[in-house]
């Protein structure tokens, strides 16, 4: 058994009460009632120094789980910190992974660090006893309490627990990380998604989208979401209870080497078949804001001049969805590449915004980005008027600074003979019958 944290990995002992022989054939969910797994042991093995610095041992009884750690204190590099992680860890996969009811934890009486973790953990004292004339504080926690002060999983542990998964699932023969968990330049909060490709062989490749009972075994489940992507892949947005959210994108093997170079944030975290050689290092250089050309220049600026007009003309047949789709989907939008063109040109056209662009505020001056969130709200038709006035001398000001730079020309009179026409629209009564009277 494998499971690892920021710090430190625990490996599978051998000293389980099963015979040796059916060690290897062990499931990967630790204790099951049904295969007799009652007791199960790890040493713990300090990443950094590669030294055992203890032990752990769980051990299933009727509707509870006994667990015991022994640990040196002594060895370098060992801290309270690495301990209270191990704790998690164990805590988190008893009561996520194998569903028990209670987790009890025996103490030396006189550990005052340890208890003082095990409190930190929301684990209550219930009773001392004396042990060959050792006494021992008992602390347990049921499911009840741990899901009342129920915290997001570590990232370590959420990785922890989809490696399990694909170990033990032998159709997936390759497990790949992508995402923004692994741009260097992106923000991580906790809100964060994490993102796997699971490259599955071609006979079992349809078995996880048809059959979708195998999310639970990976967390509480609010809401899930699959979206067929093409003839060889598939995609699960799968939605936790403790804050977690996981996409899994499922894709034929023999896809394996048209799809492998797509992203270049990737990250190889199994290969069952040594399949890949190692990839190049994760970067973000594959959504870098592109240099226009000068053609795509002037066509975007065309584009801005001529949904101001499209989106006049819903305003003035009161077609309010009509505005919100033109205005948003569409104006907004190349506004919004505008802007980016800005910020590339200051970062030597080695920046990545982000989907979507949603990084803006994060490379573009202050008064830059308040301008633009001013003409980015509607909040009735009037102000959306509004808005149509403003972005005119806004782009004008962004359009003359970039083509400077590029080397492009610019010509401000299409965006002056459009606000000219946008002031007439403006002025026209409910039902005209003449557009210049």
């Amino acid at each position: 058994m494998y499971l690892q944290t920021s710090q430190y990995h625990l490996i599978k002992g051998k000293h389980t009460n099963i015979p040796i022989q059916q060690w290897e054939d062990a499931p990967y969910l630790l204790i099951q009632p049904q295969t007799h797994l009652l007791y199960l042991e790890w040493e713990i093995i300090l990443d950094e120094t590669r030294l055992p610095v203890g032990t752990i041992a769980l051990k299933q009884l009727k509707d509870l789980m006994t667990f015991e750690i022994v640990y040196d204190w002594e060895i370098e590099d060992t801290s309270v910190e690495v301990v209270l992680e191990c704790l998690k860890l164990v805590m988190d996969y008893a009561f996520g992974t194998l569903r028990i009811q209670t987790l009890v934890i025996r103490l030396y009486a006189l550990d005052f660090k340890m208890m003082n973790l095990v409190q930190r953990l929301g684990m209550t004292l219930e009773e001392k006893i004396m042990i060959g004339g050792v006494v021992f504080s008992v602390y347990s926690l049921s499911h009840d309490q741990q899901h009342s002060m129920m915290k997001m999983r570590s990232s370590s542990l959420v990785q922890s627990q989809i490696l399990q998964f694909v170990k033990q699932e032998e159709p997936i023969r390759l497990m790949i990380q992508t995402g923004q968990r692994l741009n260097k330049h992106a923000p991580i909060d906790l809100l964060r998604d994490y993102h796997y490709r699971l490259f599955i062989q071609d006979n079992f490749f349809y078995d996880y989208l048809h059959q979708s009972n195998w999310m639970n075994h990976l967390g509480e489940v609010v809401i899930s979401r699959k979206s067929v992507l093409s003839d060889y892949a598939y995609l699960f947005q799968i939605q936790f209870k403790d804050g977690v959210r996981l996409d899994l994108e499922f894709i034929s093997l023999h896809q394996l080497w048209a799809v492998i170079y797509e992203e270049t944030l990737s990250k190889v975290i199994l290969d069952k078949d040594d399949l890949l050689h190692a990839l190049d290092e994760p970067n973000d250089s594959a959504y870098y804001v592109q240099r226009p050309t000068e053609e795509e220049f002037h066509e975007l600026l065309n584009n801005i001049w001529w949904y101001q007009i499209e989106v006049a003309k819903a305003l003035y047949r009161d077609e309010i969805p009509l505005v919100i789709r033109m205005y948003e989907g569409e104006l907004l939008q190349e506004i919004t590449t505008l802007l980016s063109w800005k910020i590339g040109i200051k970062y030597d056209w080695k920046v990545d915004l982000g989907r979507h662009k949603r990084w803006l505020k994060r490379y573009l001056p202050e008064h830059t980005y308040l301008d633009y969130i001013s003409v980015c709200s509607i909040i009735n038709p009037h102000s959306v008027w509004e808005n149509l006035f403003s972005i005119e001398p806004f782009v004008q000001k962004l359009a003359k600074e970039i083509g400077s730079y590029l080397g492009y020309a610019f010509d401000h009179s299409q965006g002056d003979k459009v606000k000219q026409f946008l002031h007439r629209m403006n002025s026209l009564p409910d039902n005209a019958t003449d557009f210049n009277h």
